[in-house]
């Protein structure tokens, strides 16, 4: 072990010298739409007073550092080369993770870099770094770069301006292809009339199906009034205690995928008839970016590679969350007149947010044309489309068939839907190759953009 010269036994030159050289070299500056640092975070603890009573304080972490970019917070606790990192500084951490519901610590020294996970009440080492020197951080910053990567959490929102477009059916399509190829996807429903959650398999859609009078219908829907679903999400999540889990739902597919061998997955953070705004109005602070920061402080991008956010056709505030939640939008389209002039109001929404979260959230995947017919009108629109709306990327067409309303009927994706009944194929490869293009064009952007 090196020695180091006595300013490193000072933890304020420690931070100043080693971890903040490391966060910056990481791409994680202090103050920007990449991320945030938050010092001296506050973290209220219970402990057992000299009367034997629990009594509320606040204690500080030296950083919470919400990083933007991948979808998720963590903590930052400094330590000396004479401290150092030892077992009490782990259950120091454990006790930040626990009281402040975040995820991901990071212990660091002069000569080590741990990484730890607070899930299902325990907290487990991940991985860990020697530092073979403080004056060097690069190799510090590479690896925990490198972590940071590892849980990424890509979150995509298909929004429109106008309904009857197949917003829905692209969310579960996408959702589906996605999990094929071995991802976990985490569908995020904020459309009140849940028809993503009904798809998924989340919310009754067979009960619902075979109610047969008035009296049964509105009993079901009255089984959804105690259960947590998104609402409830966005506004429980910065309690005490929260649990991410107790709001998500395993779609029936996963047992589809497991059948298969295949080892990605489709959950829901399911709606219903109470998402609306109503149930935010009595919230503090800005309403709108609830779900974005409930993403990053839950620890979600832990469990999953990609969110898939269905928002409503409106400009209202949940699907004002779902935008500020997105690094990336698409928009769905049919290629007619009317449908055209929708295309500017998602737009100019995604362009507002774009600009306001410093490029980090909303940027445009690229338009997708549904329900095209190989006509002179639908090949004049899409023109049209590339000419109006130039730099904006005219992703792979989805074509009008039977076959979208028939697996739409039976709440099955194409591909899944295509391996029981002939001639549903050439539209599931459609799904397919759009998947393929939005991962590579996801890929690209990262990769210009230093992502």
């Amino acid at each position: 072990m090196v020695a180091l010269a006595s300013e490193w036994n000072n933890e304020a030159y420690v931070s100043l010298h080693l971890v903040q050289e490391i966060l910056r070299l990481a791409g994680l500056p202090s103050k920007s739409g990449y991320s945030h640092w938050v010092p001296e975070f506050k973290v209220k603890v219970p402990r057992f007073n000299v009367n034997n009573q629990i009594e509320e304080t606040t204690q500080e972490v030296d950083f919470l550092i919400e990083d933007i970019g991948r979808c998720l917070n963590f903590l930052v606790e400094v330590k000396t080369a004479n401290t150092r990192i030892d077992d009490d500084a782990r259950i120091q951490l454990e006790k930040y993770l626990k009281y402040s519901s975040t995820r991901f610590g990071v212990l660091i020294d002069p000569y080590l870099v741990e990484v730890h996970e607070y899930n299902n009440w325990q907290v487990k080492l991940i991985c860990q770094c020697n530092i073979e020197s403080p004056l060097n951080p690069q190799p510090v910053a590479n690896f925990l770069r490198n972590f940071l990567d590892t849980i990424r959490m890509r979150t995509i929102s298909v929004h429109t301006s106008k309904g009857g477009v197949g917003k829905t059916t692209l969310v579960t399509n996408i959702a589906y292809e996605l999990a094929k190829q071995g991802n976990r996807v985490l569908v995020i429903d904020l459309d009140d009339q849940a028809n993503a959650s009904l798809s998924l398999g989340v919310n009754k859609a067979n009960e619902l199906d075979k109610a047969s009078s008035l009296d049964e219908f509105e009993r079901i829907l009255d089984s959804f009034k105690e259960r947590k679903e998104v609402v409830e999400f966005l506004k429980d999540y910065d309690l005490p205690g929260f649990n991410y889990k107790e709001y998500i739902h395993c779609s029936y597919l996963n047992q589809l995928l497991d059948n298969i061998g295949c080892h990605g997955r489709v959950d829901v953070l399911p709606s219903s008839y109470k998402t609306n705004d109503a149930a935010l109005a009595n919230l503090i602070g800005i309403r709108e970016k609830r779900l974005d920061k409930a993403l990053r402080q839950s620890g979600l991008a832990g469990d999953y590679d990609y969110a898939i956010i269905d928002t409503p056709p409106s400009a209202t505030t949940i699907a004002s969350n779902g935008l500020y939640a997105s690094q990336y939008v698409l928009i769905p389209s049919q290629m007619e007149y009317l449908s055209v002039y929708g295309i500017r109001t998602p737009l100019k929404r995604a362009r507002e947010v774009l600009d306001e979260m410093s490029g980090k959230r909303g940027i445009i995947l690229g338009i997708v044309p549904m329900m095209t017919e190989n006509v002179k009108l639908h090949n004049t629109i899409k023109q049209l489309v590339s000419k109006t709306f130039q730099g904006i990327p005219i992703l792979p067409e989805v074509k009008r068939t039977i076959s979208v309303g028939q697996a739409s009927d039976v709440r099955q994706p194409l591909s899944l839907f295509a391996e029981q009944n002939k001639g549903a194929g050439s539209v599931a490869k459609q799904f397919t190759a759009l998947t393929q293009e939005i991962v590579s064009r996801i890929n690209q952007i990262e990769s210009t953009m230093g992502l």
